[in-house]
């Protein structure tokens, strides 16, 4: 081997070997860590990184610059960026918390719609679908995409918004169902009827969910009715004993029209699905 192909052979050994940041000789120009740059140069080696898709160099590079220029006035360009990039390789976390602090920063910023749909949209990720998992993250997509749409109603991603909204409230109010459904099987009548009545009052606009809270909210009353019959005494009946399983009765009786009522809405094939749970 002659020694132009040696001196080739080295070079390249150097620059796959030299850690990121680090200052390499490769074909007669010197890499620069970006903290050896200006905040001019530095955003341009920033914007090429991202058009690279470069995402975890880009990461990495942007915590320099913004220890070198922390006020820069392309420091919302690099954080958007680097929020963008841990959003693209589904670090949905770390996006979250990167575009909280974008908006902290920037709450007039041009993209701050971009910013709130992807926050939702992060935790939209991380919803599980089964109904009967823990909803909580769920509820903050929902929350998230609440806002986008009354802080941004026109914004392109408002459409979008919506339609994943409406999505995630008809898992949680079926998630409460299946809670209420537990607590059926399980003769705790109180805590299911709470939890169907909880749906009654923030699910009016989910009616498939609504029948099934119906049914069995009306059905609660009558078994916490013959329980306060027999026994005034009961634990079970602890939260009604200021009233007559006359009231509870009456009670049933008025949810049990509302179902009809609405059955008569909506195809009886969609309400079977939901209350056979």
């Amino acid at each position: 081997m002659n020694n132009a192909k040696i001196n080739t052979f080295i070079t390249g050994l150097l620059f796959l070997t030299v850690p990121l940041g680090a200052s390499v000789l490769t074909s007669g120009c010197e890499y620069k860590p970006i903290s050896e740059l200006s905040a001019e140069d530095g955003i341009v080696r920033l914007r090429e990184l991202n058009q690279e898709e470069s995402w975890e160099r880009l990461i990495q590079e942007i915590d320099e610059y913004r220890s070198r220029f922390p006020y820069s006035q392309y420091a919302a360009e690099a954080d958007l960026m680097q929020a963008n990039a841990y959003f693209r390789t589904s670090r949905h976390p770390e996006a979250i918390a990167s575009y909280d602090d974008f908006l902290r920063r920037n709450p007039n910023h041009k993209q701050a719609d971009l910013a709130l749909f992807r926050i939702a949209k992060s935790y939209d990720a991380q919803c599980p679908e089964e109904p009967e998992r823990e909803q909580a993250t769920t509820q903050k997509a929902i929350e998230k995409y609440a806002e986008l749409s009354s802080r941004f109603p026109k914004s392109e991603f408002s459409s979008e918004s919506k339609e994943r909204s409406a999505t995630l409230r008809q898992r949680v109010a079926e998630h409460h169902l299946f809670i209420g459904n537990f607590y059926w099987k399980k003769s705790l009548y109180h805590a299911a009827l709470s939890r169907y009545l909880l749906i009654l009052n923030r699910f009016n606009d989910l009616p498939q969910v609504k029948v099934a809270a119906l049914v069995r909210a009306s059905e609660s009353y009558l078994r916490l009715a013959e329980e306060l019959e027999k026994n005034p005494n009961s634990d079970a009946v602890s939260y009604f004993r200021g009233q007559t399983p006359a009231q509870l009765k009456e009670r049933s009786a008025e949810l049990a029209k509302k179902k009809q009522d609405l059955l008569g809405t909506i195809p009886q094939s969609k309400t079977s699905e939901v209350s056979e749970g």
